[in-house]
């Protein structure tokens, strides 16, 4: 008899809140970044629990996990509504991040339970585990393209890393280091998808295999090359010159005939006899004198 009341107690429906869809399993999905809300609720909306819990599988431990809003997981992203509406169980949680993935338990005891299985999808990068090829040329400035496929999503971190050749390492690209100070840019500021990095004023050094590394979303690789300007050759420079010297002497010509031609136009014209009308004039006058 003690056990049949035990069960009784245990599976039998209680006179103050039944969750509604009691013992249930939901599915819901959502992006890194983004809020969800897992609904849990009394079907009067004037009961209260006796008690209620929100719980997380941990894949790691094999256990039921409380949800608290002190942990690391969850500090300052976690919201109850029973304080305002004490029928209203549900949990809202903000900026998620991919380790929300996982399945959800709102217990309240003897009113009933209920499961979510809560999906979060993450950035995946684009051109993921592929390795792109730019050329460019020293002085330039280049962009090293890297987002989301899908660009509701935004990574819960990401960083930009450079292989040392001579340590055989990624390095992190870093806007304070001497080689990139002042010449790298990004662009998720703005858009929390676009990951890409722009380098300006290239120089030779920036040559070699970069990596847009999102964490367990993936990765996209890079392979920069960058041209030094070809030098100029002197003799190419020269021949203008030759060119342009002759054009130079010929207009000095033209200018030189065309003065001559002016002057010559100014000057009287001669008699028909071949005497010039002003030593004529001159000769009458002279020939007048007493």
């Amino acid at each position: 008899m003690p056990v049949c009341i035990y069960l009784l107690l245990m599976f039998c429906i209680a006179e103050g809140c039944t969750l509604v869809n009691r013992s249930a399993t939901f599915f819901s999905t959502a992006h890194t970044g983004e809020s969800v809300l897992l609904p849990c609720s009394c079907t009067d909306l004037n009961s209260t629990p006796d008690a209620f819990t929100w719980k997380k599988w941990n894949p790691t431990s094999y256990a039921w996990e409380e949800i608290s809003s002190e942990s690391d997981q969850y500090r300052n992203r976690v919201q109850l509504f029973n304080n305002l509406s004490p029928a209203n169980l549900s949990l809202l949680i903000s900026h998620l991040t991919e380790e929300d993935d996982g399945e959800y338990w709102c217990d309240a005891q003897r009113s009933g339970y209920l499961y979510i299985r809560l999906t979060v999808k993450g950035c995946t990068p684009a051109h993921r585990s592929e390795t792109l090829y730019i050329t460019a040329h020293t002085g330039e400035t280049v962009l090293l393209p890297c987002s989301c496929t899908d660009l509701r999503t935004k990574p819960d971190t990401f960083t930009w890393n450079k292989l040392n050749t001579i340590s055989n390492r990624l390095e992190e690209i870093s806007s304070e280091s001497d080689q990139y100070r002042n010449r790298v840019q990004l662009f998720n500021n703005l858009s929390p998808a676009n990951l890409s990095l722009l380098i300006s004023h290239l120089t030779e050094e920036d040559a070699g295999d970069y990596r847009c590394d999102t964490g367990k979303s993936g990765f996209s690789d890079f392979r920069l090359t960058v041209k030094g300007n070809p030098p100029v050759n002197q003799s190419a420079q020269s021949l203008p010159f030759i060119p342009f010297a002759f054009v130079t002497l010929t207009c000095l010509h033209i200018v030189v005939a065309v003065v001559y031609c002016t002057k010559r136009n100014k000057d009287p014209d001669p008699d028909p006899d071949g005497t010039n009308k002003t030593d004529n004039a001159v000769s009458n006058k002279t020939g007048s004198l007493p």
